[in-house]
């Protein structure tokens, strides 16, 4: 199959699509010219090879040993290596975040997803060691197999996304009242600017998403409404109009102290253009 062909195909444009950068890219092209390159009995081993790296390059990409021997739960575990893959994956998953604030129930699932990712990546070992055994692959089995193993790449990257997800989640969970309070407090002073008088009966926070887990911060955005009540006319001839508006909030937090959250603004980011419709 030429090279043109193989780029096109689902498979491949799907795992194409959790690409970051032009080398990681490119790596893949080069991978696949691995695959087309017809009359070497070796281009299954270098495409499985090179598509092995390209992996492993993601993975050092968002977990570099610096970082993870700089991270606060990091205890050197193996005598050969001074950063594990294990370890690697935990910091996908955690980066500086201590297992304390994450509870047994997360630390688990994310050892589990870990080992998985790891069961499953031995695969590549299939072939990217050259043995008499897989020196010549079956003819009907090569591309079942070179299709096998750019879906297991696009596996192990969306196991890095799930142990992402595990802890978004509980990171979601362990802010949430914090958000709240802080929403409340941060209502900006331009809804006075829709009545002679308004009063801030309570904010809902309806949805909670955390953006980010770096080193040292962690970053988060809450959405939720405000309502108002909105008073026009005198003491004695008035009337009070009850209106809620959207708002959105972005706070960070150390990750040394996931609670103590800090608005990235001032105030909340308020859309009232419904008033003006």
């Amino acid at each position: 199959m030429k090279l043109k062909k193989l780029i096109s195909l689902d498979f491949v444009r799907e795992f194409e699509s959790l690409l970051e950068t032009d080398f990681e890219r490119k790596l893949l092209v080069n991978s696949l010219r691995n695959y087309a390159s017809h009359g070497n009995p070796l281009r299954f081993h270098n495409f499985a090879f090179s598509m092995r790296e390209l992996v492993l390059h993601l993975i050092e990409r968002r977990a570099s040993s610096k970082k993870v021997l700089d991270a606060c739960w990091y205890a050197r575990e193996s005598p050969d290596r001074e950063v594990t893959r294990r370890q690697q994956l935990k910091y996908c998953a955690q980066a500086n975040l201590a297992d304390e604030y994450l509870g047994d129930d997360t630390v688990d699932a994310i050892n589990a997803n870990i080992a998985e990712f790891l069961s499953e990546f031995r695969f590549f070992n299939k072939f990217t060691h050259i043995t008499e055994k897989h020196l010549e692959p079956c003819p009907k089995r090569f591309f079942e197999d070179a299709k096998y193993i750019v879906s297991l790449s696009s596996e192990c990257l969306g196991r890095i996304s799930d142990l992402e997800q595990l802890v978004i989640g509980r990171i979601e969970e362990l802010v949430h009242k914090s958000v709240v309070t802080t929403a409340l407090e941060a209502v900006p002073e331009e809804l006075s600017l829709l009545a002679n008088h308004v009063f801030v009966d309570f904010t809902e926070v309806e949805e909670i998403v955390c953006d980010a887990i770096d080193h040292e911060i962690i970053h988060v955005t809450a959405h939720g409404f405000v309502h108002v009540s909105q008073e026009y006319g005198s003491k004695h001839d008035g009337c009070t109009i009850n209106e809620s508006y959207p708002f959105e909030l972005a706070l960070t937090a150390p990750v040394t102290n996931p609670e103590d959250l800090t608005p990235s603004a001032d105030e909340l980011t308020i859309d009232t253009s419904s008033w003006y419709e």
